[in-house]
């Protein structure tokens, strides 16, 4: 038991000495998600990085957390009105191509040989 206190406050240290603070917590192989849906409502939607079922995600559960939707509005009578952008640059068809293929290819520089390569 020592062994492992010693252990913990070795890794605590090095993780401040370094500000990876991430590295002070316990994280756990698994996390079990439970997700509730319905498919009444079938858009393939949920709360941030949950999504794909068939029907809209209300609560989703995973290890301490729990998403919850609170309200559902369906064709509101009132609707907001989306104004267009006042700032940026009006480009061609051509020119938003070009830009796009150029930062696919940053993407994949910077993702490519192998997993976490290119993070910050």
């Amino acid at each position: 038991m020592l062994k492992k206190k010693l252990l913990k406050r070795k890794k605590d240290s090095i993780a401040q000495a370094t500000g990876d603070l991430t590295e002070m917590f316990e994280k756990p192989d698994e996390i079990v998600v439970t997700a509730w849906f319905t498919p009444e409502i079938p858009v393939q939607h949920g709360p941030d990085m949950y999504g794909g079922l068939p029907g809209l995600i209300l609560e989703v559960n995973a290890g301490n957390t729990t998403l919850l939707c609170s309200q559902i509005t369906i064709n509101p009578e009132e609707r907001e009105e989306i104004k267009p952008a006042k700032k940026g640059d009006v480009v061609t068809q051509e020119e938003y191509d070009a830009t796009l293929k150029e930062k696919m290819e940053e993407m994949r520089q910077r993702w490519s040989g192998g997993r976490g390569r290119g993070r910050r």
